[in-house]
């Protein structure tokens, strides 16, 4: 939360999270339907979002752990997300026109590609950086400084919007500005405090 009497900075760029945020999270769901494997599969999570595992070899494994379907798995993590179109027009009609939109994820090697078309991926964000590729992950403040760089800003210059306060913590020691998102009422209530 952000007191009244906080200065407002210049703020270039708005950086999303993405499951959350732009889709639920589906690890839930995994969880959901295989609670007896709870900490693997969290562990097996951390091991996608850091590239160890691409999208093949994460559901292979879960398959061999939980003795379900490919098929089964990948309507569970596929089809469980729904997208927050409200928040991607809201995005595109009165963010981007003034502010650089960032995408930074926790997601491992070959998923983002079943979220977002490459239109989606290059009209709706200047730059995206994703954990996988890039083997360090969220809450670390390397990640944000490296996506504020290809945005051309400086951290301080930017507003980071993720699900999860320790990684709004993050960004926060990173320089930038974290909000933590719950639904796109308050969002747009936090951000009219913080920007013009």
């Amino acid at each position: 939360m952000y007191s009244d009497d906080r200065k407002k900075k210049i703020v270039k760029a708005i950086i999303f999270d993405c499951f959350g945020v732009f889709y639920l999270d589906a690890h839930s769901s995994l969880v959901e339907n295989f609670p007896s494997h709870q900490e693997e599969l969290g562990n097996l999570r951390r091991q996608a979002d850091y590239g160890f595992l691409d999208r093949a070899g994460y559901i292979d494994t879960i398959a061999r752990l939980t003795s379900a379907s490919h098929e089964e798995l990948e309507r569970i993590i596929l089809h469980e997300h729904q997208i927050n179109k409200p928040l991607i027009e809201y995005i595109s009609t009165e963010l981007k026109p003034y502010y650089k939109i960032g995408l930074l994820s926790n997601i491992g090697r070959g998923w983002i590609q079943n979220f977002f078309d490459e239109q989606q991926l290059h009209g709706l964000f200047d730059a995206v950086v994703l954990s996988g590729d890039e083997g360090i992950t969220k809450p670390h403040p390397q990640i944000y400084e490296l996506m504020a760089e290809k945005l051309f800003v400086q951290p301080e210059e930017c507003i980071m919007i993720d699900d999860l306060p320790e990684n709004a913590a993050g960004a926060d020691a990173a320089g930038m500005e974290g909000i933590v998102y719950g639904n796109l009422r308050d969002l747009k209530r936090e951000l009219s405090g913080l920007l013009k």
